[in-house]
């Protein structure tokens, strides 16, 4: 069975946003900022169904329990159904695991490649609740990161691993009055490193004429309206890929 979250997080360990490191470090979320406070909790006498419906309200698998302000642990929905025909409420194990307010966002990604789960306890190092993040609070962030709100060419370099040297990119592109806005990398199913890019500028043709003159393949490439089309396909794909069982 592929493991879901560990490509998630290749994937995003190997994501760069390289045109400013001062930009992207003060855009980088943590989980103190990205609080849920919508997300209800569970007492230790909790109703079950009543914790079910919130669970589908909500669109959650799993919900944490706090006693008088301490985090418990999560309460899964699958532990709510074995709950549901029980004569005497028995509490079952719970998930300890939570990330604290100051991690940042490629700890909180850790954390939900580890989990596997649809939301995080946010937990003090008291073990005082604070709230919740959620998968879907770190696809905002993402789609921020990713600048997929700037019009621009969007090119994919294909190379060996070895050959990756993103100082002569970065060089070739601004050689022809373009900037990197974006760049992530990742290796494919041949073993190869695919280099996707993210310029500034709508038309690209001169960038790629000078990649390829150095032996750049360039494997495909998207400009004016086609390059933010390709940025929300490859999006959606990835979200359509986590949200299968």
């Amino acid at each position: 069975m592929v493991d879901k979250w560990a490509i998630v997080e290749l994937f995003l360990k190997n994501y760069l946003l390289i045109n400013s490191l001062l930009f992207f470090v003060s855009n980088m979320k943590t989980a103190q900022q990205l609080l849920d406070l919508q997300i209800p909790s569970l007492n230790e006498d909790f109703d079950v169904s009543s914790a079910l419906r919130w669970m589908d309200e909500c669109r959650v698998n799993e919900l944490p329990v706090i006693v008088e302000g301490k985090f418990m642990g999560m309460l899964a929905e699958t532990q709510l159904l074995d709950l549901e025909g029980q004569e005497h409420f028995i509490m079952p194990a719970l998930k300890k695991a939570s990330i604290l307010p100051d991690d940042h966002f490629f700890g909180m990604v850790h954390h939900f490649a580890q989990t596997q789960a649809s939301i995080a306890a946010v937990v003090s190092k008291n073990d005082e609740y604070l709230g919740c993040v959620s998968r879907e609070d770190l696809v905002d962030v993402l789609n921020d990161l990713t600048s997929a709100h700037i019009e621009g060419g969007v090119f994919i370099l294909e190379m060996h691993p070895r050959d990756y040297t993103l100082q002569q990119i970065a060089r070739i592109v601004e050689e022809n009055d373009a900037k990197i806005t974006t760049l992530f990398s990742y290796p494919n199913e041949r073993g190869m490193l695919e280099v996707m890019i993210k310029t500034d500028i709508k038309n690209i043709n001169p960038v790629l004429r000078s990649l390829e003159r150095f032996d750049y393949r360039v494997r495909s490439s998207f400009q004016h309206a086609d390059a933010n089309v390709d940025l929300l396909d490859r999006y959606d794909t990835l979200m359509r890929f986590l949200d299968e069982d």
